[in-house]
């Protein structure tokens, strides 16, 4: 094998070849939230959000509003710091960018709040987590900035995924 900088091209492809093959579903989901798309992703994601609601619902009205997004948020995380401690760099990698596309979502959902204009499973626009959420606190007129505060996450997430072969 030839050498670069000290590397072999296949160790420099062991070690970088899940950071490769994340970049094409990396690069689909952002356009895919760029572009409106609902993908099979977010089905898996709406999964999540739903059991959120399940797990939080005891803790009040608030809680159990905020509960999907933030299930969203916390399971994909659990596996990352799982995987970290762990340092097994191909889960934290895969766990970053699964972290990444919820945030997406979640994203979406948070910058739907004022248009009301997402389907959601119980059909009724009144039932729009984040309407209520943001309108109950006076925040509705930021949710694009919020949900921007969110995207943000989402991208540090993905280069996250990216570069952790460089970090760990």
């Amino acid at each position: 094998m030839r050498q670069t900088a000290g590397m072999t091209v296949r160790e420099t492809l062991r070690h970088w070849g899940l950071s490769l093959a994340l970049v094409p579903l990396i690069a689909y989901v952002v356009v895919a939230y760029a572009a409106g798309w609902y993908t099979v992703l977010d089905t898996a994601s709406l999964i999540v959000h739903e059991a959120g609601h399940f797990f939080f619902r005891p803790f009040g009205w608030t809680l159990y509003l905020l509960g999907g997004s933030i299930y969203q948020l916390i399971l994909p995380s659990l596996f990352v710091w799982t995987f970290l401690r762990s340092e097994y760099r191909p889960g934290v990698q895969v766990s970053c960018a699964w972290l990444g596309q919820n945030a997406m979502n979640v994203a979406t959902y948070i910058g739907d709040a004022q248009e009301r204009a997402l389907p959601l499973i119980t059909g009724d626009v009144e039932t729009h987590d984040w309407w209520q959420l943001l309108g109950a606190a006076g925040l509705l007129p930021y949710d694009d900035v919020i949900a921007g505060g969110v995207v943000f996450f989402a991208v540090l997430c993905f280069l996250a995924a990216l570069i952790a072969p460089r970090a760990l």
